[in-house]
């Protein structure tokens, strides 16, 4: 028997409790963690630590080509993933339209991390093709895999929670748990790793699997849909017209909102990225200080999130989810913008309060911001596309690491850095400055001021869109 809209809507739930709330963040958890230690170490590792671009010149060049293989293969991936699990099957019915999907894309994935970190034990020029190799393989299995993960983690949130401040309350707990997995992942890592021993890094990775299956154990529990959560699922692909591949696609291109807000979010990745990407020598060669001042200033940008979020929630229920990410986006570019001028650990420690202040304000209004477009595109179709939405805006953002790579690769070359031997390269630490700072600052500021300028989905025009959601039984 088919339920009714009036049905589900006398039977919607209440707001989640705290206990189910918390154990859903920790699948943010997993996702950043995964994506923190990927974008600081994995360049750094295949670029500098195995001596490759002592052999090669264009290391760097030929890295960031076979990066572009894999985001073009991960672009066309992630729709399709999204696209066809985004429907009940008789099984998922039962076990979740989330959750099962979930763990068939975290398992592998955390397997996969660690093997990127164990490339052929060869050395000398005939290492060139079997390391590029290795990494093309594995990175193009660990991205289909991870896409699937995320699709599903990120997916889940606009189902979970639902209205205004629900959703605040979830944009917080999330950014807590992605500050902790920052955190954690920056420490550990920053600890553990020693610049020039390859090894190093392996035992990072595995520490790191520990970690991994530990947060994955508590997520799959707080990922698990109630029985409305389902029904409502259902309603919206049993009442909606069957659409192709190629149709959502369109349709999801068109959406204004939506688009905007996937623009800004890939500014955003594209900013966070190159910073992350560039840390390690950051630290090793323009600041000439050891690893470990990255652990404290990522505990003091843990701090400072922490403090500050209680305001910047208050501050989005003032002038609304949409302007306060915008605020955040700018304000996180003009924190990185400082790195083209400091010179010490204190200045770096403070550059990290300040990147964790504005970071915040960016990120706890993230998953609230795009939850609101999704419900705006199930009004207009009548059908949740969650899943499928979050392909299409993986599509895009995936291109974040296409322009990281290219940006790095190609200011490496123009300026002949090594890694290995930073004497007298004035020039080489300038581009590291330029790619740390400037660069993301740009990206940040222009991201910031399109979405502000354009993006209209608040006041009257959200309410109307969360009244007949309601209405529809969606």
């Amino acid at each position: 028997m088919k339920t009714s809209n009036d049905d589900l809507n006398q039977g919607q739930p209440e707001e989640p409790s705290l206990i189910k709330m918390v154990m859903f963040s920790t699948g943010y958890f997993l996702n950043t963690y995964l994506m923190i230690a990927f974008n600081n170490f994995v360049w750094t590792f295949y670029e500098g630590e195995l001596g490759l671009i002592s052999i090669v010149s264009l290391w760097p060049i030929y890295m960031a080509i076979a990066n572009t293989l894999y985001i073009i293969w991960s672009m066309l991936i992630n729709p399709v993933i999204g696209y066809l699990t985004d429907k009940p099957f008789k099984w998922t019915k039962k076990r979740g339209f989330h959750t099962p999907w979930i763990i068939i894309g975290a398992i592998p994935t955390i397997i996969l991390f660690f093997f990127i970190f164990t490339p052929p034990q060869v050395s000398g020029i005939e290492s060139v093709l079997p390391i590029l190799i290795y990494y093309v393989i594995f990175v193009f299995l660990y991205d289909m895999s991870y896409s699937l993960l995320q699709t599903h983690s990120f997916g889940a949130f606009a189902a979970h929670f639902r209205g205004d401040t629900t959703r605040r309350k979830g944009g917080i707990l999330t950014q807590v748990f992605t500050l902790i997995a920052n955190f954690l992942a920056i420490t550990i890592w920053s600890l553990v790793i020693d610049p020039g021993n390859p090894t190093s890094f392996t035992i990072a990775a595995f520490i790191s699997i520990i970690i991994l299956l530990c947060s994955l154990a508590v997520f799959i529990p707080g990922s698990k849909e109630t029985k409305v959560i389902k029904e409502r699922f259902i309603v919206g692909h049993d009442n909606s017209d069957k659409t192709s591949f190629f149709k959502t696609m369109k349709m999801g291109l068109k959406q204004k909102n939506f688009m905007l807000a996937v623009f800004s979010y890939l500014t955003f990745m594209t900013a966070f990225g190159l910073m992350s990407m560039n840390a390690v020598n950051f630290v090793d060669d323009v600041l000439q200080e050891g690893q470990y001042i990255r652990s404290i200033g990522s505990i003091l940008m843990l701090l400072s999130s922490f403090i500050t979020m209680p305001i910047w929630a208050r501050l989005a229920k003032r002038i609304g989810h949409s302007n306060t990410y915008a605020i955040g986006l700018a304000s996180y570019g003009v924190s990185l913008l400082l790195n083209l001028f400091i010179v010490n650990a204190f200045q770096f420690y403070l550059t990290s309060i300040l990147n964790g202040v504005s970071g915040s304000l960016f990120l706890i209004m993230l998953s609230p911001v795009l939850a609101d477009c999704y419900d705006e595109i199930a009004v207009k179709t009548k059908k949740h596309h969650q899943t499928t939405l979050l392909g299409i805006r993986n599509f895009f953002v995936r291109t974040s690491v296409i322009i990281q790579s290219f940006t790095i690769a190609i200011i490496h070359a123009l300026t002949i850095y090594d890694p290995l031997d930073v004497s007298n390269q004035f020039n080489a630490l300038v581009g590291l400055r330029i790619i740390q700072g400037l660069i993301p600052f740009l990206f940040c500021s222009v991201g910031a001021l399109i979405f502000y300028k354009w993006f209209d989905l608040k006041g009257i025009k959200k309410q109307e869109v969360t009244h007949k959601l309601r209405e529809l039984g969606l």
